[in-house]
């Protein structure tokens, strides 16, 4: 073996170990021995790039490639290079050129799919996790990889395939958006996930104690559902304070945190047998009338909660398929033939950071009054022919108004938020009465004569408490809706 070759040798090892100056230095030493010697130049360049040098990096690099066109490791360092400095399609471009070199190699493919991926190129991406996985079907990375382009596009009952693979791996991937989790939830098989290993990463195992929670509570399992908020509380403040999906797990956890006090406070709300079933799908919200049994429209009826996790209306009026839409779909299937269903979004449409206030951000020329009115248009339509194809009896409810402090947002924006909430109530009232749907107006509940929240109502700044819709529920029954 050639010197240069044994001091290449010793650099990985070096490499390998976090020694970079050491490294360095022995990729110098074999320049001084063979100064065209590519192998060392690409070393030289990777060690550069560790050390915050980009621009020296590529330079390196660039010699290397110089030196011998056909070492693999050039072109995938250079991607490396790109993708730290944020140049997407020059590191596209350069691992293209690594894979090519070596197309027997899975990891080249699964790296070109992750690329594609950010380059927001879907199906080219699924392709080439495809390709990785063709030549080794047991690829963690290119599994999980796969399963996220199909929760992405609504084909969650494949993803869960996937995602079940990887968790069962000898060493399971991290699932850092909880879509294992999700995916079960929505598809009725949440306990699945107790006969897999443990999560191990803080924010998983918060994320999934709290699932776990929302599924008891949705069962009617009150116990099983105050033990994993016990168990959940503790994790809240583990792991990474912008984790995906954390901040909404704080939030699942204490509407659950709520709606278990008012129910050891008022346990006659959910006592008592039932002559019928509503089946109440939704957002969050309807974790709030899950396993109420009240007496409306002259019979006794216990409400059963089916939740499709962050759905908005927007995402059933699209065209384009996503996870949410998939969520809905899922809960449509447990609903029988002949049900009566209250349908319960529209909430996050009108809130001040999502929905129709962040696209009026992204376009403050858009008219905010047309848009809610097609929006509205469109729920209604959609859930009235989800009901008429599956023979549902449909029922409605409004958005509750908003318990945010609006006094501290600017005039401007004040007025488009609370203007969308008062706009989208007011049209889906319209449109419910055009087709003769009964309207259970949590809206009226929750605001005083003035317009302004009742706050003793609400959970957070959100949800409300379920006696609200006890109330709106007998206010439809004085009605004769």
């Amino acid at each position: 073996m050639a010197i240069t070759d044994q001091l290449i040798m010793s650099v990985m090892s070096h490499l390998r170990a976090g020694k970079r100056q050491e490294a360095g230095k022995l990729c110098r030493d074999v320049l001084r021995v063979e100064p065209e010697h590519a192998r060392a130049h690409c070393l030289l360049g990777i060690i550069a790039f560790q050390d915050g040098d980009a621009a020296e990096a590529l330079a390196l690099l660039q010699r290397a490639g110089e030196l011998n066109d056909q070492l693999p490791d050039v072109p995938r360092a250079q991607a490396e290079v790109y993708l730290g400095i944020g140049q997407i399609d020059k590191a596209l471009e350069a691992q293209r050129r690594a894979t090519a070199m070596n197309p027997r190699e899975p990891m080249g493919h699964l790296q070109e799919a992750i690329l594609l991926q950010r380059l927001e190129r879907s199906e080219e991406a699924e392709v080439a996790a495809q390709r990785a996985l063709t030549l080794k079907p047991d690829m963690p990375g290119a599994r999980q990889l796969l399963a996220t382009l199909l929760y992405r596009r609504g084909e969650i009952a494949e993803a869960a395939e996937l995602l079940l693979a990887v968790r069962s791996a000898p060493r399971p991937a991290a699932d850092p958006n909880h879509h294992l989790a999700l995916v079960l939830l929505a598809l009725g098989r949440l306990g699945e996930l107790d006969g897999l290993p443990a999560a191990t990463a803080p924010n998983q195992v918060f994320g999934e104690t709290v699932t776990g929670a929302i599924a008891a509570w949705l069962a009617g399992d009150v116990a099983a559902c105050r033990a994993l908020r016990e168990r959940a509380r503790p994790l809240a403040g583990e792991g990474y304070a912008d984790a995906p999906n954390r901040s909404v797990f704080l939030t699942y956890l204490g509407i659950l945190e709520g709606l278990l006090a008012w129910r050891e406070a008022n346990p006659a709300a959910y006592a008592g047998e039932a002559e019928s079933t509503i089946h109440v799908m939704g957002d969050s919200h309807v974790l709030s009338y899950s396993g109420l049994v009240l007496d409306t429209l002259g019979e006794k009826r216990r409400l059963q909660s089916h939740l499709a996790f962050g759905c908005k209306a927007w995402h059933l009026v699209r065209e384009e398929p996503s996870p949410y839409r998939a969520f809905f779909e899922a809960t449509a299937v447990a609903i029988p033939e002949g049900a009566t269903v209250l349908g319960v979004f529209g909430e996050l449409d009108c809130r001040y950071k999502e929905g129709l206030m962040r696209v009026l951000r992204r376009n403050p020329l858009a008219d905010w009054r047309a848009m809610t009115d097609d929006l509205v248009a469109r729920y209604v339509a959609f859930m009235a022919d989800t009901a008429q194809a599956r023979g549902w009896t449909l029922w409605l409810a409004s958005p509750p108004m908003t318990n945010v402090n609006t006094t501290l947002i600017g005039g401007g924006e004040r007025e488009a938020f609370l203007g969308i909430i008062a706009r989208f109530n007011e049209r889906l009232a319209a449109e419910a009465a055009a087709r003769g749907l009964p309207l259970v107006d949590v809206h009226a509940v929750t605001r005083d004569e003035d317009g302004n929240a009742l706050r003793r109502h609400f959970i957070d700044t959100n949800h409300v408490r379920p006696a609200v819709l006890l109330e709106a529920l007998a206010a439809l029954r004085a009605t004769g809706s």
